[in-house]
């Protein structure tokens, strides 16, 4: 970096905003970045990447990570389904979030649940998680749809598989049939 003699890295401003460092580090290139021009403007643009992710919501979410939407102000309408339920779905405009809750399964001794979202008729999966979130309490799966998911086919079928211990497995479909608001 132009004018600095001891720029801080890439890697280093990377770790710095993603709170990745010991306090002392952290705090030595905060002081660092009060002082240098060049390397603030880097930092700066790693903070644009990193700030927008931690901001993106996941597909899958945890009890407490709902908790921390619904208390941040989030408009969140929800729809609990069984398992083998067909259902159409709104999506109104009103809503920042649309919390699919699948539930209908003994997650109790689960130790495992795989998640995967494909088109309705094909086997080509949107999304796969194979060590995915589950609510044990209630024996659900939160899936949270945003309105910019908007590019994708509303025929959605969502396939949770949860394992337990011994390897006994459960499997549950649920067709979501999305209709966003314009």
């Amino acid at each position: 970096m132009s004018g600095c003699r001891e720029p801080v890295s890439w890697e280093a401003l990377v770790d710095y905003w993603s709170r990745d460092l010991p306090a002392a580090e952290q705090e030595a290139i905060e002081n660092h970045l009060f002082g240098c021009a060049a390397c603030s403007a880097a930092s700066a643009g790693v903070a644009a990447i990193t700030e927008a992710l931690r901001s993106e919501i996941p597909p899958l979410l945890t009890r407490e990570a709902l908790a921390v939407l619904r208390a941040g102000g989030l408009r969140i309408v929800e729809n609990r389904m069984a398992p083998g339920e067909r259902k159409q779905v709104p999506f109104p405009a009103t809503a920042d979030l649309l919390l699919h809750r699948l539930g209908g399964l003994d997650l109790s001794r689960a130790s495992r649940v795989r998640f995967t979202l494909r088109v309705e008729g094909s086997d080509q999966p949107i999304v796969e998680i194979d060590d995915a979130p589950f609510d044990r309490e209630s024996g659900a799966v939160l899936l949270a749809c945003q309105h910019h998911f908007d590019v994708f086919p509303p025929d959605t079928v969502a396939e949770v598989r949860a394992r337990d211990d011994s390897g006994a497995e459960t499997v549950a479909e649920y067709t979501i049939l999305h209709q966003y608001a314009g």
